[in-house]
């Protein structure tokens, strides 16, 4: 367990969520957990509850957040006065950041959302916790003026934390409903992965036709666990996510007797994860679930956090439900059997999450793109692992997308208008998801948001991915797939970048940029 400690506004969460993907791990951020217990802002509890108050919250949050399982966990900045939680420390690797007061009043801007800061001297109060700091450290790493990339690069040196060669196991953390994703080469016959699943008489393996074979490890380690195993299938692609569809799933649940406490596994990509998700979200009002993705996008993105959707004709996943499962296994020897287009789909997943978060992944995704084609194991391993850590770390914070989920979303509002349009057929998600990205970029750059540079990042990364950057798009088209589209509130709403690492959500664009994006994106197409 690796644990950050530091003054406010020292990059502890920013440098925590790139450390935790760096090295595959859950990411805990213990002022989001005081404020999702609280249903209230740190500095509304602040000024209703006063600090005692706040300190006994952050007390119980920290302790618990301790005693779980490998994580990186950043505390907040006056975590370290408690006497209990230095104690637990002795038991963690703990790296201070160090920062400056005056670099501290430079990142902070307005003192609003710092109440302490209100009633004291930042100089005073750093002076007062520093000696702390320094006491609970096993290293101290300066972030005046740093890239926070580059003060991960020093930790992850200094420490000799290097990626494990087994499986890893990262924790989505929410509460109650907590589970874990376990990344690794050939666990999917790993009985001892699957989690017990209480009074489960029968298992249901909903997956594709042409994958039945590729489930026997699967079934074999489900039926060594006393279950009783049936095996349904949807058709493959979108068309696997429809009413239709999932009516057929339902009749063969009640043909079989399925009950509430029965378990649905989902083998396959994303389609599978989706319906056969939402399927086990609805049928008896919710069944025991557990998913075992076969491709790389579902692996990073479709089976992680709980979103189940099926498509109707006007609009992508406009039915569905937020439901988690008890267990993610992420087997990577199936993305062997993956075509190439299907890994190049999936990149485009991996790539959204090093312009929104971890600008690292953009280098790896380049740097190994041919150990990426070739399937290497460990590799793959990697890239996965990192991946399920950003996306576990914002659905921990975030599970209803009521904030920082949405981030998630990016280039996806050009994408799901272009499959749209495209009626779900001739496209896939990733290429589509590609494209969206670029339109994406190309509209904060009309915006002003970011540079050529960046622009130009998106194009090369993308490209070397094997992945499209263009196409000649219709506006009117994606305006009325937009109007389904379920962040539309009295308008389209866009993800857009102020850099890399850095969305914003919510961004609402005027018509006149979309239609020159519109013409730059079919300009991307034909060069």
């Amino acid at each position: 367990m690796i644990v950050l400690v530091g003054f406010m506004a020292a990059g502890k969460s920013t440098v925590g969520r790139l450390l935790a993907a760096r090295l595959g791990r859950t990411f805990i951020d213990t002022d989001a957990g005081i404020e999702a217990r609280a249903g209230r802002p740190i500095a509304e509890i602040f000024s209703t509850d006063g600090e005692p108050r706040f300190r006994e919250m952050e007390r119980e949050v920290v302790l618990e957040s301790l005693r779980g399982g490998d994580a990186v966990i950043a505390l907040g900045g006056g975590a370290v006065t408690d006497p209990a939680i230095r104690e637990a420390l002795e038991e963690t690797q703990t790296i201070y950041l160090d920062v400056t007061a005056e670099e501290v009043m430079r990142r902070v801007g307005s003192v609003e959302s710092r109440p302490l800061l209100v009633s004291m001297d930042p100089e005073a109060l750093l002076a007062e916790r520093r000696p702390l700091y320094e006491s609970v450290a096993d290293l101290a790493v300066k972030t005046n003026g740093r890239d926070p990339a580059r003060v991960v690069d020093e930790i992850v040196g200094s420490l000799g934390s290097t990626p494990a060669t087994g499986p890893r196991r990262v924790r989505v953390g929410l509460g109650s409903r907590s589970y874990t994703v376990v990344v690794g080469a050939g666990i999917a016959g790993d009985a001892d992965l699957l989690p017990d699943h209480g009074h489960a008489e029968k298992a249901f393996v909903v997956t594709h036709p042409d994958l039945v074979d590729m489930c026997t490890p699967l079934v074999g380690a489900l039926a060594s666990r006393g279950l009783d195993v049936r095996t349904l299938t949807v058709p493959e692609g979108e068309d696997g996510k429809t009413l239709e569809a999932t009516a057929d799933l339902y009749r063969g649940l009640q043909d079989a007797d399925a009950h509430r406490h029965d378990l649905i596994v989902t083998f396959g990509g994303g389609v599978v994860s989706d319906v056969g998700g939402f399927a086990g979200s609805t049928y008896a009002r919710g069944m025991q679930l557990v998913h075992v993705p076969t491709t790389l996008l579902g692996q990073v993105d479709a089976a992680i956090g709980g979103k189940t959707g099926i498509n109707l004709q006007q609009a992508k996943n406009l039915v569905g439900t937020i439901y988690q499962p008890s267990a993610v296994v992420c087997d990577v020897t199936f993305l062997a059997s993956c075509p190439p287009e299907e890994i190049s789909s999936g990149m485009a997943e991996v790539i959204k999450y090093g312009f929104i978060v971890d600008p690292d992944i953009l280098d790896l995704a380049v740097r190994r793109r041919s150990d990426i084609e070739a399937r290497d194991p460990q590799v793959m391993t990697d890239v996965v692992a990192r991946c399920v850590a950003i996306k576990a770390s914002i659905v921990s914070s975030d599970e209803r997308e009521n904030g920082e989920r949405a981030f998630l979303n990016y280039g996806h509002t050009f994408a799901h208008g272009i499959e749209a349009a495209a009626g779900f057929t001739g496209i896939r998600h990733g290429e589509a998801v590609a494209i969206g990205m670029m339109a994406a970029a190309l509209t904060a750059r009309e915006l002003g948001r970011i540079d050529d540079d960046v622009v130009a990042l998106h194009r090369s990364t993308l490209r070397s991915a094997g992945l499209p950057t263009g196409a000649r798009l219709d506006l009117q088209r994606l305006e009325q797939a937009w109007k389904h589209d379920k962040k539309y509130r009295g308008g389209v709403r866009f993800v857009l970048l102020m850099g890399l690492g850095k969305p914003e959500a919510d961004v609402q664009v005027p018509r006149a940029v979309l239609e020159k994006v519109v013409e730059l994106v079919g300009e991307e197409g034909a060069s």
